[in-house]
């Protein structure tokens, strides 16, 4: 790594911490569930809000890539953007929660889903060019080292932001207090950018310009990546993954609940904060070792840690059952994170990275709105224990899948190259 690609690394990570400590003082998983179902929110509102962080993050990708075109001015687009509108949703959501008690709980409820839904859609419509952007930054051989180690360290940061979210809450769980969270947040983000602004991203503004793809174009790309076999069978192994796993806000749900041990709401926040050294210690570990053996091993390890993750939730509760669950969510999600991202950016067939980043992230995200719906229903239907069981045998067969029929892309490509009479 050079002095430039090393100085725009530890900047990454500083900017990313404080990103990571702003957005887990209002994790939707714990912080918000917890205060929407004070407000009387049920089974499916809980389940929605999972098909709101995770298909509010991938769907509106699409217009993303309409608005920020140009890679040269991509950074001040991104700085600009979160600025005018993602910070503002944030501040909405903390003038909601100041003035809870003076609306009715059901205006309440809608409220705050309503700027879940627009916050997370922010942040979705410039996933695919930042992760392009980072992409550009960093060089392949060390790309998953250092993602790995900037998302970690965010994660580790989001741990500490959980503990004090927690804490606040346990000395008072008022409006107030979460509207209080909400501010931070927006002025944390803020912050962020003063420090991002300064990457040197001049490696990704010296790359030549793609013209801007016309519809005809952008489709054309779209059906080329999904010809490709295996990204096809990578994005059925990580819709069944997720389908194995929907169920992150509802460990909340249920270990606060009476048959899950009654645990208070500032006790939980406070225990979720070891998901985020979960996350963290994948993250680093699993970035490190996707650069040298592959990023399709931490799909596997994600996957695999599910099944003792969901045993655990059907058989543990009270306070170690809470612990031992999120630990384990963390690694799952924090394995999947790293990984699943290398994969997109390596199962590229074409020139357009951003495009077949895109179209995954929106196969995934209008796959995970259908679970996120269908999981609330199961839960209010025939109870959390039954949707645990079935997530069980999903994350079963996820695993299968991605063992049996998704293949490492390095892996192809070296096969590729060795065909005689084909140039490496």
């Amino acid at each position: 790594m050079n002095h430039r690609e090393y100085r725009n690394a530890v900047l990454n990570v500083t900017a990313e911490s404080l990103v990571g400590f702003a957005n887990c003082l209002v994790t939707p998983a714990t912080v918000l569930t917890i205060l929407l179902l004070k407000y009387g929110a049920g089974g499916v509102m809980i389940g929605s809000i999972y098909g709101i962080v995770s298909a509010g993050s991938l769907l509106p990708q699409l217009l993303g890539m309409c608005l920020f075109v140009s890679l040269k001015k991509r950074k001040f687009q991104l700085m600009l953007w979160t600025l005018l509108v993602i910070v503002p949703f944030a501040l909405l959501m903390a003038v909601l929660a100041r003035f809870a008690e003076e609306l009715s709980p059901s205006l309440f409820r809608w409220g705050m889903l309503a700027g879940l839904i627009g916050y997370m859609a922010a942040w979705g419509i410039v996933t695919a060019v930042w992760s392009d952007w980072l992409a550009h930054i960093f060089r392949q051989d060390i790309r998953g080292t250092v993602t790995g180690f900037i998302w970690g360290v965010s994660a580790l940061a989001g741990a500490i932001g959980t503990v004090i979210a927690g804490r606040l809450l346990k000395l008072s769980d008022s409006p107030a207090m979460y509207s209080n969270l909400y501010l931070a947040t927006g002025m944390l983000l803020i912050l962020s950018w003063g420090i991002l602004y300064r990457i040197d991203d001049s490696g990704a503004s010296a790359t030549a310009e793609t013209p801007r793809l016309t519809v005809v174009t952008l489709f054309l790309r779209f059906k080329e990546s999904l010809l490709d076999r295996n990204f096809r069978n990578f994005l059925i192994a990580r819709l069944l993954a997720t389908a194995g796993f929907c169920i992150i806000p509802f460990i909340a749900m249920y270990y606060t609940s009476a048959e899950g041990g009654k645990i208070d709401g500032g006790t939980l926040v406070s225990y979720s904060a070891v998901m985020l050294l979960g996350i963290a210690s994948a993250n680093i570990f699993l970035g490190r070792l996707g650069d040298r053996c592959g990023h399709r091993m931490g799909l596997l390890v994600s996957t695999a840690v599910q099944i003792p993750t969901l045993l655990v939730m059907l058989l543990i509760p009270g306070r170690i059952g809470c612990l031992l669950a999120y630990t384990g969510a963390g690694i799952c999600s924090g394995s999947g994170l790293v990984s699943h991202y290398n994969m997109l950016f390596e199962t590229c067939p074409h020139e357009s990275r951003v495009a077949h980043i895109t179209i995954g992230n929106l196969w995934i995200g209008a796959g995970t709105i259908l679970i996120s719906l269908v999981a609330g229903a199961i839960a209010a239907q025939w109870g959390l224990r039954s949707l645990f069981t079935i997530c069980l045998a999903l994350s079963v067969f996820a695993l299968f899948w991605l063992a049996c029929r998704v293949q490492e892309p390095r892996q192809l490509r070296l096969c590729v190259s060795t065909e005689p009479g084909v140039k490496p």
